[in-house]
């Protein structure tokens, strides 16, 4: 019985030195890499293509829902009736978020008076406090930044993560979504072909 459990504990710690050993040799092969440099913008490789927006049809009614601007006023998604709308669930401490914004601001600029609204809703618990100096760095000028710092409309539309970007027609109804970062400055012909 002894012999067996010598025999064990060597074969358990020849395992683990190599174990151990294989560990080094992939951590070793990792930290040699040299970190690639973040120049803002989001790996093409790293965005989802326009046509995984998952379309839904029939169009869904959302439940109502209620944002914060900046400036702490009330804003329900029922003032943007008759528009599509993109709207963007994101976070500050989200990187494909931080790296997906640009493009977002950029779909908003090109749009004209009862063009697109482009609704950019931070779900980060520090609100505006934390959001205001955010958009300022980052230059984020044309889309609507929008409030949801209890994560009301987080939990009202089930979404399961950041960034997730719903498509909503201008009757209001759910008409798409799509989950990770997108290159929605290039998307206005996709946003009116799925809202009409």
């Amino acid at each position: 019985m002894a012999l067996l459990n010598r025999r064990t504990v060597l074969a358990g710690a020849v395992l683990c030195v190599a174990a151990v050993a294989a560990g080094a040799t992939l951590v070793g092969t990792f930290s040699a890499r040299k970190p690639a440099e973040d120049d803002g913008t989001i790996d093409p490789e790293a965005m989802r293509p326009l046509s995984d927006i998952v379309k839904l049809d029939p169009a869904e009614t959302l439940p109502p829902i209620n944002f914060k601007t900046l400036d702490g006023a009330d804003v329900t998604l029922a003032k943007f009736k008759g528009r599509p709308v993109v709207l963007n669930f994101w976070a500050t401490w989200c990187g494909p978020c931080v790296k997906e914004m640009p493009e977002l601001d950029r779909l908003a600029s090109a749009q004209g008076p009862g063009g697109i609204a482009v609704l950019a809703v931070s779900a980060d618990h520090g609100g505006a406090a934390v959001v205001r100096p955010f958009v300022a760095a980052h230059g984020i000028d044309h889309a609507t930044i929008l409030l949801d710092a209890g994560s009301d409309a987080v939990h009202a539309l089930r979404l399961n993560g950041f960034p997730t970007t719903l498509i909503i027609d201008r009757d209001g109804k759910l008409r798409g979504r799509l989950e990770g970062p997108a290159a929605w400055g290039q998307a206005a012909g996709a946003v009116r072909g799925l809202t009409g």
